[in-house]
């Protein structure tokens, strides 16, 4: 593969995504069938879709084959059901929380400030190797998302 330092940032990010999708439930609807992949957007800064790859390999999400696409405006995302949103301005950020509003689509920043508070789900917060994440229960709910208690505990709850 790719084989990149297992310590890098973005490795480390990118197992932070894998391990949070295990803790997080879609609706049935929020696939078009059983058959259909998870897909993973990256909006923003494009770094971490290597190690994205490199840490999915071989692994399901939530049983499914999985995709990562890279995007630079909202408009054309389509389809996904997580997007980690990196590298992005506030005007940006804004614009793909309010796009991805009450939709089935789970929305992690990276690091970035008062993500949680303007309605993003999943904020990563701290460097490596002091990483943390803050969870906006309300967003999630708004989206139908349901995540696990045990995520929860570990988390800052915006």
């Amino acid at each position: 593969m790719f084989n990149m330092k297992k310590n890098s940032p973005e490795v480390i990010k990118s197992s932070y995504i894998f391990n949070v999708t295990k803790f997080v439930s879609w609706p049935i609807d929020a696939f078009g069938s059983d058959e259909a992949p998870f897909r993973i957007g990256v909006f923003g800064d494009k770094s971490i879709e290597l190690a994205l790859i490199e840490t999915l390999s071989g692994k399901k999400i939530n049983g499914r084959a999985w995709e990562v696409d890279l995007y630079k405006n909202t408009n054309e995302i389509q389809g996904c059901h997580l997007i980690f949103t990196t590298g992005s301005n506030t005007q940006q950020t804004a614009s793909l929380i309010r796009h991805f509003k009450n939709k089935h689509v789970l929305t992690i920043g990276d690091n970035i400030p008062h993500f949680c508070e303007s309605g993003g789900m999943i904020n990563i917060t701290g460097d490596v190797p002091n990483l943390g994440f803050e969870i906006s229960q309300s967003a999630l709910s708004f989206a139908k998302l349901e995540i696990s208690s045990g995520l929860l505990d570990l988390a800052t709850i915006i």
